[in-house]
């Protein structure tokens, strides 16, 4: 370790005459206070507000010149067949995926609705696009809007950015405004332009190839997070083209099994609609009979959070609707125009769980949902929320999906995050392993920090058992992993199941998390960190249960 000593200079006046100091002057540094920062209007690097006070509490800023971090993945350059905007192809998997990958670069943290990906326009190969691909720089301005309804956030995120290509980043919500910005490495400024397109699709493009921080006060319309749907007539509603014959034909007959048309009123469309998408129910089974993926989605009700939103705007839209479906690599909805903003609807459908190594900051709350929700719905809320009492796992870092898709609809999302599966097994545990060399390619490592069981309580424990699918691993290669978690007898279902690596040397290192069934088991590939250290270790399989199943681990 090396110390460096440290020197005091005191200055006096020389008139004034000294008393002798008895002993060493210690000083002791002040912690940031977030609530003098918003006193006195403090400012950091691109004049970014060094706090802001949002109606969950004070929220103070991310450092513009924080190095890059081991578990930050960059949002790198769309491919040039992609870009400017993306596009959506529908499947026929209606398998409720497990853990999910999710990278939250807002705080107060609106996981895991961050708005990366939309679009408002389908094709006669039901292709979901972007109607309006052509963008334009997005201001930069702290001037308020006349009224106080917009709330504010930070957002801090990581770019690689490429000399005149566009870098898609999310944004927090519809109508969203940047307040301040600042792209950097560390003290060095970067310059960039901010673009988006007529979906309000996010882009930054620098003047040069490098990889930099952006950090930017942004805020967006409260009503844009949800809220009352209002009673809008037909004339407030903006413009919708007519869809190819063999959708609109399509669509009819959905609408009329829902029990709407295009001269119904938009609330009662609307109200109708959620309570129609929101019963879908995921299924192993995939929906077929029609030859028509639409109809064979829609008709039968099957589907997670995509097929859901994307049958939903395909049938909005049909009934002058104006919507649009947004999705991230956790989740997907749908934006709604009332005639006055794009209102965030979530029709449910999202996985057990889904993974952040970064964010664990305050959660946004939104306005109140306005509909029903069916009994067993599955929210994005919810899937925030088991994440927050799971004491926010850190995921592994395993390689790309192909083309950029993800579990919850193709959209673009930074490297090294990906989806673990989810087939059932259970057997004993722990497993020894030893762990290898081998890079990773294609993501980045995980920061490894070690996960405190919290006190104790009164739920009866978990029995946790494991089997490894080897005893050899190697950084950057998956990792076979299948368990069982049960309390009392009782299977244990849809809780969080934490990976961790076991030595006397390193402690626990956390790899990944898995999530159960309804049958409480658990089954995934995950892959190794490059910064695990070369050793031997003992895998073992950990659990904070739920409600009714209580912690436990393997033995």
């Amino acid at each position: 370790m090396l110390v460096l000593p440290l020197v005091v200079l005191a200055l006096t006046p020389p008139a004034i005459a000294q008393r002798p100091f008895a002993g060493p002057r210690l000083h002791e540094p002040i912690p940031p206070d977030p609530r003098e920062d918003v006193a006195l209007s403090l400012s950091l690097d691109g004049d970014l507000p060094a706090a802001i006070n949002t109606p969950r509490g004070l929220v103070s800023a991310p450092d513009p010149a924080r190095p890059f971090g081991t578990g930050e993945a960059p949002y790198s350059p769309v491919p040039k067949s992609d870009a400017p905007g993306s596009t959506f192809h529908p499947d026929r998997n209606t398998t409720r995926p497990d853990t999910l990958p999710y990278d939250d670069p807002f705080s107060p943290s609106t996981a895991p609705f961050k708005r990366l990906a939309a679009y408002d326009s389908v094709d006669a190969n039901y292709t979901l696009s972007v109607r309006d691909a052509h963008t334009t720089p997005l201001a930069v301005s702290p001037v308020p809007p006349p009224d106080a309804s917009e709330e504010h956030f930070y957002a801090d995120m990581v770019v690689d950015l490429a000399a005149g290509r566009k870098v898609r980043i999310p944004s927090v919500g519809a109508g969203a405004r940047v307040l301040r910005a600042r792209a950097g490495i560390q003290s060095e400024d970067v310059k960039f332009t901010l673009y988006k397109d007529g979906a309000e699709n996010w882009f930054i493009e620098g003047e040069a190839t490098t990889r930099a921080r952006l950090v930017m006060e942004v805020s967006a319309p409260r009503a844009s997070f949800g809220g009352d749907f209002g009673n809008p007539t037909r004339a407030e509603l903006r413009a919708v083209p007519a869809l190819p014959p063999n959708v609109q034909a399509a669509a009819a007959q959905v609408a009329q099994k829902i029990g709407v048309t295009p001269r119904s009123a938009p609330r009662e469309v609307v109200t109708k609609l959620v309570a129609y998408f929101r019963a879908f129910q995921d299924s192993e089974e995939p929906p077929t009979g029609r030859g028509d993926i639409y109809l064979d989605l829609a008709l039968q009700q099957k589907g997670v959070c995509r097929h859901r939103s994307f049958a939903f705007l395909v049938t909005a839209l049909y009934l002058g609707i104006p919507t649009r479906m947004i999705s991230n690599e956790a989740h997907a909805w749908v934006e709604v125009d009332d005639g006055r903003t794009w209102r965030r609807i979530d029709l449910g459908g999202a996985g057990r769980m889904f993974s952040d190594p970064l964010s664990q900051n305050l959660p946004y709350e939104p306005p109140p949902d306005p509909f029903a929700w069916p009994q067993g719905s599955t929210r994005g809320d919810d899937l925030a929320d088991r994440a927050r009492r799971a004491g926010g796992p850190t995921p592994p870092a395993p390689p790309p999906l192909p083309n950029g898709a993800s579990s919850a609809g193709q959209a673009p999302r930074p490297a090294g995050a990906s989806s673990a599966g989810g087939a059932s097994g259970s057997d004993e545990g722990p497993g020894g392993m030893s762990s290898g060399g081998g890079g990773a390619s294609g993501g980045t490592s995980t920061g490894l920090r070690p996960v405190v069981m919290p006190g104790p309580d009164d739920r009866p424990p978990s029995s946790v058992t494991m089997t490894l699918g080897g005893t050899d691993a190697r950084r950057g290669a998956p990792l076979a992993v299948r368990g069982q978690v049960a309390a009392d007898g009782e299977a244990c279902g849809h809780v969080a199941v934490e990976i961790v690596l076991r030595s006397r040397s390193q402690g626990d290192i956390p790899v990944g998390v898995l999530a159960t069934d309804e049958r409480g088991n658990y089954a995934g590939a995950l892959v190794l960190p490059a910064s695990v250290p070369l050793g031997d270790y003992e895998a073992h399989a950990r659990t904070l249960g739920d409600g009714r199943c209580g912690r436990g681990q393997t033995r």
